[in-house]
């Protein structure tokens, strides 16, 4: 008699369980609000472990990982809420012109908006996987938007993607975020190796900090 444990069936099942304890354990996490990013980086930390195989459950992980970084995800995401306020009230104001620099403005409005939200996809993974400052957090973020634009614009396009998927079909945020975590931190994940394999080319000695 075939072991239940063993099949192909139990395996994907159990995998999609954990997706989704660990989305429902990120959604408890976020309701009072100002837990948002401290619950957000602990998910992409229990992922980071995930994909690593460093990590197997999520429950205690996920307790660990959201203390850990519980002020600087939230210095982090707080200045990162305000730079993107500051965005939005500067695309109001622009359009409210009337002059012929609207457009050109529009444009560029535009491009800091596309460099803001890939810079926001790598603010978790780069807070998970390196040892540094708040400010180095944002810094390399920023730069890693420049080093890799094709994934940049593909991790855009999963976020977008789930996003409409939630639109459309509410329930999916019940699984949503812990895959596109997954997914978002899988093509991060390969960024920073490469990142890292060309520094490591010009340089003699490893000067990472990782977890």
């Amino acid at each position: 008699m075939p072991n239940i444990l063993n099949s192909r069936l139990y395996q994907v099942m159990d995998v999609v369980a954990n997706f989704f304890f660990l989305n429902l354990l990120w959604l408890l996490a976020c309701i009072p609000i100002v837990t948002i990013f401290p619950a957000t980086a602990a998910l992409f930390a229990v992922i980071r472990g995930w994909i690593r195989e460093t990590e197997s459950g999520f429950l205690l992980p996920f307790l660990r990982y959201f203390r850990e970084n519980f002020f600087q995800s939230l210095i982090v995401g707080t200045v990162w809420s305000l730079i993107g306020l500051i965005l939005v009230l500067d695309f109001l104001f622009v359009q409210q012109m009337t002059s012929w620099v609207k457009g050109p403005l529009l444009a560029l409005l535009a491009l800091l908006g596309l460099v803001y939200g890939g810079t926001a996809v790598y603010l978790f993974p780069v807070m998970v996987h390196y040892q540094t400052g708040w400010a180095q957090i944002i810094k390399n973020s920023f730069l890693v938007v420049f080093s890799a634009p094709g994934s940049t614009l593909l991790c855009l396009l999963i976020f977008a993607l789930a996003g409409l998927a939630s639109y459309v079909f509410p329930i999916s945020i019940l699984i949503s975020m812990s895959v596109v975590a997954y997914l978002i931190y899988y093509f991060s994940h390969r960024v920073f190796q490469q990142i890292e394999s060309a520094w490591e080319e010009k340089t003699p000695h490893d000067r990472r900090k990782s977890i």
